[in-house]
């Protein structure tokens, strides 16, 4: 072989060999551009996540607290309130022992219409089930003042999330 043959292959695999480290130096940029991106939406995923777990908390440390404190919030409506709250945020503490009262009233009332459907009803079958709510919140008036007692003062951060 001649010497300007190996001089040739010689300069042809440095090519090669430059064109091939562009090649991985580029794929490896995208590569951890890509994994760089990952990170960050996984971060605001996260903080989204934290940001929507605390203002569950909040708001079901505030209803809480008003259970028996604020005349317009009546059990039932507290009931309703927290049970949509616990079943976003920890759905297992509504068959506790300690709080599963609030899904118990939640369960006997939820077939009474609210909001909007409320106002369209008759002054005749809000009366029936204005009635129909005051027999649930005597019977568990009591028992729902301590669960909320107790969720008001419920340490969510020992839960894992």
């Amino acid at each position: 072989m001649s010497q300007e043959l190996i001089y040739l292959l010689i300069l042809l695999c440095i090519v090669i060999s430059v064109i091939a480290l562009f090649y991985i130096r580029r794929h490896s940029k995208l590569i951890k551009d890509t994994r760089d991106e990952q990170k960050q939406q996984i971060a605001k995923a996260q903080k989204r996540y934290d940001e929507q777990r605390d203002y569950l908390i909040e708001s079901i440390h505030v209803i809480s607290r008003a259970v028996g404190n604020d005349e317009k919030l009546t059990y039932t409506e507290a009931c309703m309130r927290l049970t949509a709250l616990l079943e976003s945020l920890a759905p297992q503490l509504l068959q506790h022992a300690d709080f599963s009262v609030i899904y118990e009233v939640y369960k006997r009332t939820e077939h009474i219409p609210i909001k909007d459907d409320w106002k369209k009803l008759t002054r005749q079958k809000q009366w029936t089930y204005k009635k129909e709510m005051a027999k649930v919140e005597a019977e568990f008036a009591e028992e729902v003042d301590k669960a909320a007692r107790r969720l008001a003062e419920y340490d969510f951060n020992m839960m894992l999330h």
